[in-house]
């Protein structure tokens, strides 16, 4: 496993060279934010709902609650949202920031360290993302059944993942 984390973040170190990779990452990740989020969310209806994945923490009642006002149209678009868009935007915008780790850390010290895999952490904010996804989908496809800990343990990936996330940023 070292081995293989190892040449992971070897070839991340090695992308971060590619300004074109890194312009389009962005750009992916811009796109994201300015146009498929708003369309998906505008399609759907749920301009005034609150979205889970954007929550730092809920309690399972709280959870429930949104997803009962989302109403059949809306935890429709909701799975479409996190079944598909939200489950690509995680590799972007960990990418994004493997690359700009490696990037600045390239910069600050060429040489090889202990803790040359320092750049592959983004990815596990995207495993808490796809675990905090992967919850959210079953709550809505069994409700309106609650399984509270399943919510729970979305609620704390989420958590997880927004710490991560703020970290590296």
């Amino acid at each position: 496993m070292k081995v293989l984390l190892s040449n992971l973040s070897e070839w991340f170190y090695e992308k971060s060279k590619n300004n074109l990779l890194l312009i389009l990452l962005l750009a992916v990740f811009l796109s994201f934010h300015a146009f498929i989020f708003p369309y998906i969310i505008k399609l759907y209806g749920l301009q005034d709902h609150v979205i889970l994945d954007l929550q730092f923490g809920f309690a399972p009642e709280f959870a429930y609650a949104v997803i009962s006002g989302y109403g059949e149209q809306g935890r429709q678009g909701i799975m479409v949202f996190t079944g598909i868009a939200d489950m690509i935007y995680p590799l972007v915008y960990g990418s994004l920031l493997v690359l700009l780790i490696s990037r600045f850390k390239m910069k600050a010290n060429a040489g090889k360290t202990t803790i040359q895999t320092i750049n592959l952490i983004p990815f596990a904010a995207v495993l808490f993302d796809f675990l905090e996804n992967t919850g959210i989908l079953i709550m809505i496809q069994y409700y309106p059944e609650q399984i509270n800990p399943i919510a729970r343990i979305t609620s704390f990936a989420g958590m997880f993942k927004w710490i991560l996330v703020e970290v590296l940023s």
